[in-house]
């Protein structure tokens, strides 16, 4: 993969906040995905493409940062909330997955939703391909309206690893830890360990206010939404020289 000439110049980091701060449960029928094709399931013991271990040695540079770090990558800053995180994990990478934000309204998630809508690389498979950006809904009370279900794409990470089991290994920021690998099973998705004590599911939408109740939907299977194969549309997410030289010193809108 070519690698752009690396800028001198710290752009202004995407700060498209719409990854923490407060709960929400289940999506209600309202704003469930449409109906996405299954593709034939990767094995997990699968060999990777030289791609998807890019994309997991761009994301392994990132873990331990915390919450809200600010970075620079290829010399442009990014803000590590949640998409912030999935942003310069495929940046690194000279992908742009930001390419068509401005095409759409609402938070980052959901803007990056729409951008792998209109392409045609959303799915629903259990087993996920490496380097897939994951969507999830209701994970906090995003409009502030005190509902924790209605409340969707507010969250994203990208997936690192699949075992035989079906539990995938994701990256993102944990809005009280920062940027870890965490886990989710879409063939139990309620449960939170299976019966040898593995863990399977990791908590993510959290309460409305802090002491408050636990959502009724609050493990990652369970308020999963659709993943996204970014790589499969690399080639018109790419980032040119000439595009990086342009933005070079150019402050980048912060989006709602």
């Amino acid at each position: 993969m070519r690698w752009i000439l690396r800028l001198g110049i710290a752009v202004m980091a995407m700060s498209i906040s719409a990854c923490a701060t407060a709960p929400t449960p289940h999506r209600p029928e309202s704003v469930k995905p449409v109906v996405l094709p299954e593709a034939k399931p990767l094995a997990a013991s699968q060999a990777r493409s030289e791609e998807e271990l890019k994309v997991v040695a761009s994301a392994k540079v990132l873990i331990g940062e915390l919450p809200n770090a600010k970075v620079i990558v290829k010399g442009k800053e990014f803000v590590l909330d949640c998409i912030g995180t999935v942003s310069a994990i495929f940046y690194r990478l000279d992908i742009d997955v930001t390419k068509d934000f401005g095409k759409y309204s609402g938070n980052g998630v959901n803007r990056l939703y729409m951008t792998l809508k209109d392409r045609g690389v959303l799915h629903r498979d259990k087993y996920p391909r490496v380097g897939d950006v994951i969507v999830w809904d209701n994970t906090w009370d995003a409009n502030d309206d005190g509902d924790r279900t209605d409340d969707p794409r507010t969250h994203a990470g990208v997936v690192m690893a699949v075992d035989e089991d079906g539990t995938i290994h994701y990256v993102h920021e944990n809005m009280f830890k920062g940027v870890m690998v965490e886990v989710m099973n879409l063939l139990k998705p309620a449960v939170a360990s299976d019966e040898a004590g593995k863990r399977i599911n990791s908590s993510l939408a959290i309460a409305t206010k802090t002491g408050g109740p636990k959502p009724e939907h609050w493990l990652a299977g369970d308020v999963f939404n659709a993943f996204g194969d970014v790589l499969k549309i690399e080639s018109f997410l790419r980032v040119s020289a000439v595009e990086g030289e342009m933005k070079a010193g150019a402050l980048i809108a912060t989006l709602p």
